[in-house]
This record gives C-alpha cells, sequence and structure tokens, in this order.
C-alpha cells in the first residue's frame, strides 16, 4: 500500500513484495521454492524499473538497486534484506512503523498512499541522493560471513576483531560457554550487537561441526 513517511522510500523502497508462497511450503525443498520465487522477484524488478523509467526527470539519479528490501510472507511474517544487517533491521522497524499507520487510519477511515510520481520525487530527490552519497563506503569484508575457530579468546580473537574491523560479520565460538559469552559482550560493545552471533563449537566433534554451520546464516538473520 506504499509508504506512510518520506524517509521510508529509501529504506524500504515504494512497496513491499507479497509472497505468493503458501505458509504451510516446505522450504527444505529448495529448488521447488526457487522455482516458485524467481519470477515472482523478476517481476517484481520489472515493477520498479517499469516505476523509475516512467517517472524519472532528465536530471534523476540513476535507477538504484531493483530489488525488493521488503517480503511479506502471508502465514509467516515480514522479512527484510539489504547490505547488511543494521540496514536490513532498521527496514524492518521503518516497515513495522508503516504497518502499524495504516492500520490506526484503516480503524477509523482508509491508508492512501502517495501517487507513484510524487513518491518518486521523494525517493530520487536530489538532496535524498546526495544524504545516500555520504554514507560510509562499504569495507573490504562488508556482506560476509567469517567464523574462526577458537575466537573467544586469544590468536583466534584478535583475527576475528580483524576481521570484523573489515567489516565481516562474526561467528564467535568457543568450547567454553563462559569465555564464550564473554567474547560475545566484548564484540557488541565494540563493533555493535549486529555483527556477532555465537555457537558452541568443538572441532574434534563433527556434530558440532554440523550444527554451527547449519546455524551461521540463521545466526545472523534472525537473531
Amino acid at each position: 500500500m506504499g509508504t506512510s513517511c518520506p524517509d521510508h522510500f529509501l529504506r524500504t523502497k515504494i512497496s513491499p513484495l507479497v509472497l505468493d508462497l503458501a505458509a504451510d511450503e516446505d522450504v527444505n525443498d529448495i529448488a521447488s521454492v526457487k522455482g516458485k520465487l524467481a519470477p515472482q522477484f523478476e517481476a517484481y524488478r520489472k515493477m520498479y524499473a517499469d516505476y523509475y523509467n516512467s517517472c524519472k526527470h532528465p536530471d534523476s539519479p540513476a535507477m538504484r538497486d531493483a530489488n525488493p528490501v521488503v517480503l511479506l510472507y502471508p502465514g509467516v511474517g515480514m522479512f527484510t534484506f539489504a547490505k547488511d544487517k543494521q540496514t536490513a533491521r532498521v527496514a524492518a522497524e521503518f516497515y513495522i512503523n508503516a504497518i502499524n499507520v495504516m492500520k490506526g487510519a484503516e480503524a477509523i477511515s482508509e491508508y492512501t498512499s502517495l501517487p507513484k510520481q510524487e513518491a518518486f520525487n521523494i525517493e530520487y530527490w536530489l538532496l535524498e541522493e546526495a544524504k545516500l552519497q555520504r554514507m560510509p563506503k562499504p569495507k573490504a569484508l562488508s556482506g560476509r560471513i567469517a567464523l574462526i575457530t577458537g575466537s573467544a579468546g586469544g590468536i583466534g580473537k584478535a583475527i576475528a576483531k580483524k576481521f570484523a574491523e573489515e567489516g565481516a560479520c562474526i561467528m564467535i565460538n568457543d568450547i567454553n560457554e563462559e569465555r564464550m559469552k564473554g567474547a560475545v559482550e566484548e564484540f557488541q560493545k565494540q563493533f555493535g550487537k549486529d555483527i556477532v552471533a555465537s555457537a558452541m563449537l568443538d572441532v574434534t566433534k563433527e556434530e558440532t561441526i554440523e550444527k554451527t554451520f547449519e546455524e551461521i546464516t540463521p545466526g545472523f538473520w534472525w537473531s
């Protein structure tokens, strides 16, 4: 239904992608899910490109990434995707606020979003583009996840800190839970809560290795 605040355009785009996917879909069937999702993403990208091309001005900034930021999965929930976890989390917070505005409006009347041209004029406003250009450039390891064994102490922790300084998200791990918790607190204090997750890992036990690798992606997306 569109956004509810001008700043939302930069965070959540003009609209979310509402997935046409059953809530009880077997998401472990990767081939099946990919076959159903790929056309939906392609349709969204086309919609966004058409929106840009039909509304742009001669001096408009170049079209930004046409992929959706907010995904609504009926019966399951909301997912947000961006260049890093912090940006994705902020987008989620923005869209939750947009949902609350829509619900409040619908409770007494109806919610109506801006016409597309007005929305475009805000999203691609030159002053907003200047704001984006002032943002820090991504670090060398932005968007990467690093797992350094024994990263709760000693050389492992020093290496993990270097990776974090270069923009990577870190999966802290150790066989000592207390030491691991202390390291997580230290990393969160130094680098922020969005770049660190943790898992108990004993490299001599195959089952803990498998479990840790299974947790790496969910640990950063959903924590």
